[in-house]
C-alpha cells in the first residue's frame, strides 16, 4: 500500500494526483516551505515528477478543469452574447426601417397635401 493512500488528492488507479493536490506540493516548493528533494520524500514521489509538475505551472498548463457548472455556464453566456448581437442588428434594422418610412409617409402627406389645396370647380371632371 502507498504512504499516501487515503490523502486527499490522491487517487489509486494508476498512481495519478489530482490537480489540486500538485499545485499544493507546487506551492509548498515555490513559497519556500519545502525544497523538491525534501517534498519528494514527504510525499515518496519523485522529484522528476515534481519538477514536471512546477514546469508546467509555470506554463500555465497545471490547472484545474472547469467544472459541469462552469462550463454550462460558459455556453449559457456564449449563446446569450450571440442573441444579444442578433438584437443589436435587429434593432438598427428597424430604426432604418422606421426612418425610411417616417421619410416615405411625409414624402406621400406633401403630395396629398398640395393637391388637397388646388381648388376643384363643382363642375370640373376629374
Amino acid at each position: 500500500m502507498h504512504p499516501l493512500q487515503g490523502v486527499e488528492g490522491w487517487e489509486n488507479s494508476d498512481a495519478r494526483f489530482e490537480t489540486g493536490f500538485k499545485q499544493q506540493i507546487v506551492g509548498e516548493i515555490e513559497s519556500g516551505l519545502l525544497s523538491v528533494s525534501a517534498a519528494s520524500r514527504k510525499y515518496q514521489i519523485s522529484g522528476s515528477v515534481i519538477d514536471r509538475w512546477r514546469w508546467q505551472a509555470r506554463q500555465g498548463a497545471l490547472q484545474t478543469p472547469p467544472s459541469a457548472r462552469e462550463r454550462t455556464l460558459e455556453r449559457e453566456n456564449r449563446e446569450l452574447k450571440e442573441k444579444l448581437a442578433e438584437l443589436y442588428l435587429e434593432n438598427g434594422q428597424l430604426k432604418k426601417l422606421g426612418d425610411w418610412l417616417r421619410r416615405h409617409k411625409s414624402v406621400n402627406t406633401s403630395v396629398i397635401a398640395v393637391q388637397s389645396l388646388v381648388p376643384q370647380s363643382k363642375g370640373s371632371k376629374s
